[in-house]
């Protein structure tokens, strides 16, 4: 692991290569060209506009992301935060690779070696990996040869053994604790609300973070009014309110799911000027993944023809310079 005085000090420098809100202003006006350009100025990308090409883009950005972290991370629980999502996934690919006969292409962006993660996978060889990660493999095998379970079940196991893992970290750093919760509540209130029925989400929670079983119970029986009530004047107000709306009017849990994908980045907004310990290198790694998303979602944009105002409304919460 580097030292926290050089993680920072890389940070703070790669920070002026954020997009910031006047470039991105100026990619949603203009073309999909102009778009690529303005990524160029900052290094963002390969330059294509092929469908492929906007792959590329996020790929390649993300790749370089994810390297910054192995390289720079100034703790090895950090690291593990940000990379293990990576290797989860891999994991999850693997093992239904392994039974379904399909062929998957893991991502080489976590800790896990991809050669050494599938040879173990396929001889059942779990005991090295992280302990909720190889009970995850463990079950997913036992539910394969017991029947086909769906991909929502497999997807499940892993999700929730991912959470598992990163609680179990028992990360010090009080901003990476407070995201870690709100990702798990998020999930876990989007799980409630989309089944409205306590007895099948609870067998879809991830690890509980601020939101317990209570409150989850009231998302899943309450009216909507009682619920409007009860999360009135908690910190996840406006992403409840969009949910019950979406539901209401048959949009769905669009814009829910924006407002959740842009929670860690509010969290880290009020340390914007703290430069204490991991905070630089922290602020820095979620402000470039919401750099990613929001330049996929405005190349996605203007290669689907959307208008200005839809691809704006599509942006996630951003890193504004």
């Amino acid at each position: 692991m580097a030292s926290v005085l050089y993680s920072s000090a890389r940070a703070v420098v790669m920070e002026k290569t954020l997009l910031g809100e006047d470039r991105l202003k100026r990619m949603v006006e203009g073309t999909a060209d102009d778009a690529l350009k303005i990524l160029s100025e900052v290094g963002f990308g390969t330059g294509d506009i092929s469908r492929a090409g906007i792959d590329a883009v996020s790929d390649t950005e993300t790749a370089r992301l994810l390297a910054f972290i192995k390289e720079t991370a100034p703790d090895d629980k950090i690291a593990k935060f940000f990379l293990y999502p990576y290797d989860f996934r891999n994991a999850e690919a693997l093992i239904k690779e392994k039974y379904l006969k399909t062929e998957s292409e893991p991502s080489a962006c976590g800790l896990l070696d991809i050669k050494e993660l599938r040879e173990k996978i396929f001889t059942d060889a779990y005991l090295s990996f992280p302990k909720h990660m190889a009970a995850a493999l463990f079950n997913a095998d036992k539910a394969f040869v017991e029947g086909t379970p769906s991909g929502l079940y497999i997807n499940g196991l892993f999700t929730k053994a991912l959470y598992d893992e990163l609680f179990a970290l028992k990360i010090k750093d009080s901003t990476l604790k407070r995201v870690l919760c709100a990702k798990a509540d998020l999930i876990n209130i989007g799980i409630a609300l989309r089944t409205r029925n306590y007895e099948r989400a609870e067998k879809q929670f991830v690890h509980l973070g601020n939101v317990k079983e209570r409150a989850l119970k009231a998302l899943c029986e309450a009216d909507f009014d009682t619920i409007r009530e009860q999360f009135r004047f908690t910190e996840y107000k406006d992403e409840v309110f969009a949910a019950l709306l979406g539901i209401e009017n048959g949009t769905g849990f669009k814009e829910f799911e924006k407002l959740s994908d842009g929670f860690a980045v509010k969290i880290i907004k009020k340390h914007r000027y703290d430069s204490q310990g991991f905070i630089p290198f922290i602020r820095y790694c979620f402000y470039k993944f919401a750099d990613i998303a929001n330049a996929r979602i405005v190349l996605v944009g203007h290669s689907g023809g959307l208008s200005r105002e839809e691809i704006s409304d599509r942006l996630r919460e951003r890193y504004e310079g």
